[in-house]
């Protein structure tokens, strides 16, 4: 019992020398571990999702988390159904994929709303801009008799410079980050630019409408040549699933081999290849996303 209590206060006596010894690096680690993590679940760029959903109601992490435990609920009831470690599996697969779909397809739909918007906005922005030629009477025209579906974008950052809280170009920026759209980044980059340095602004306004039109335009073509491929997605995604139910509801013995062990290995490549053009096609429709623009890099 000596010898067992001896080597446990010399390990215990080890690893506080070795905590004191490395304190000063443990913050740094935690923090590169922490950076490392973010990357990898992607918070930023599902951040910037939910914001462009007009979700942003949900943070990242718990969006995150919602995502695994419908891909863990799926993997329990393709288990519970089939039986097998390779349908539960690719169940789990598939519903985690499919949340994400659902979210995508969310946000290009608000997106692409939200744009048009924008752009009938902006267009009557310039025409407040032509007969009064200063740029805080066109934001407080667009927040009061501006198009409807933008105006209360506009309200949001007049309220806010109005109630003392932040400068006008401050309140920009304040809506621009919530928002997450290039469009806004764009004209937030305009009235940054001519608050600063001066410049004219309805040029570059009718500039900007005449790009992000042609944009839109391209974006609907697109998007009516993606329809197909996008189709093919989502059924190959689904109709597995339904076949492989209607085989256990109607001939349960037939996927009895496939519960053994090399069946359920040839079985996985199968449906590995199956994942690999599934991957293809995915990247094949996948639509182009706009960047956007970090101002604060802009004006440095």
């Amino acid at each position: 019992m000596a010898p067992r209590l001896l080597a446990l206060a010399a390990l215990s006596g080890a690893g506080v020398l070795w905590l004191l010894l490395a304190a000063p690096e443990l913050p740094v680690f935690r923090r590169r571990l922490a950076e490392r993590a973010r990357g990898l679940l992607r918070i930023d760029e599902v951040a910037t999702d939910l914001a462009q959903a007009e979700m942003a109601w949900l943070s990242p992490r718990a969006w995150i988390v919602l995502r695994w435990t419908l891909a863990a609920a799926a993997v329990l009831v393709g288990f519970t159904v089939f039986g097998l470690v390779v349908v539960a599996a690719v169940a789990g697969l598939a519903a985690y994929h499919l949340a994400g779909v659902g979210l995508e397809a969310r946000r290009r739909q608000v997106e692409e709303r939200r744009q048009r918007a924008l752009l009938d906005a902006i267009r009557f922005g310039i025409s407040v801009m032509a007969r009064s030629g200063s740029a805080t009477q066109m934001l407080k025209g667009l927040a009061t008799t501006g198009p409807f579906e933008s105006r209360p974008i506009f309200e949001e950052l007049v309220t806010a410079a109005a109630s003392g809280e932040m400068t006008l170009p401050a309140a920009v920026e304040s809506v621009r980050s919530r928002l997450a759209d290039p469009l806004f980044d764009d004209l937030a980059l305009a009235l940054s630019l001519h608050w600063t340095r001066g410049g004219k602004l309805v040029p570059a306004l009718e500039a900007l409408v005449g790009d992000w039109e042609e944009t839109l335009r391209l974006q609907r073509d697109a998007k009516a040549l993606r329809a197909g491929v996008e189709a093919s997605v989502l059924l190959l995604t689904l109709l597995p699933f339904a076949f492989l139910w209607m085989i256990h509801a109607l001939a349960p013995s037939l996927l009895a081999p496939l519960a053994k062990p090399a069946g359920e290995i040839f079985f996985a490549l199968a449906v590995g290849w199956m994942v690999i053009g599934y991957r293809v096609l995915q990247a094949m429709s996948r639509p182009p996303r706009e960047e956007r623009i970090a101002l604060n890099e802009v004006s440095a």
